[in-house]
């Protein structure tokens, strides 16, 4: 049961990241307008997109690995950190972007 609520949850976030990849809008951003404004705000959206979907795979296979597999937790943990940089790592891309 708890399975089958970890694969929905992870279903859902896949399906958001697909909303942010396909619209292209970031206005969900903390501090979008005010102190954040994108320069491209379709390419930061996909990549965006990219990581949410990754991380709906993640939450999808950690734990049908866990069933077969100890101590998976602090691997899961240390990619959803990774995740976050890679989050941050677009955003000072998009910051420091020429303008063409």
């Amino acid at each position: 049961m708890k399975l089958l609520f970890i694969s929905l949850v992870s279903c859902l976030i896949i399906y958001i990241g697909q909303l942010v990849w396909k619209k292209g809008n970031t206005n969900f951003i903390a501090g979008y307008g005010k102190i954040f404004t994108t320069k491209d705000e379709k390419q930061l959206a996909k990549g965006i997109g990219l990581i949410i979907m990754w991380f709906g795979f993640e939450t999808i296979i950690f734990p049908i690995l866990s069933l077969f597999f100890e101590g998976l937790g602090f691997y899961y943990g240390l990619l959803v950190v990774l995740n976050f940089f890679a989050l941050f790592g677009l955003m000072i891309k998009d910051q420091v972007q020429r303008e063409a």
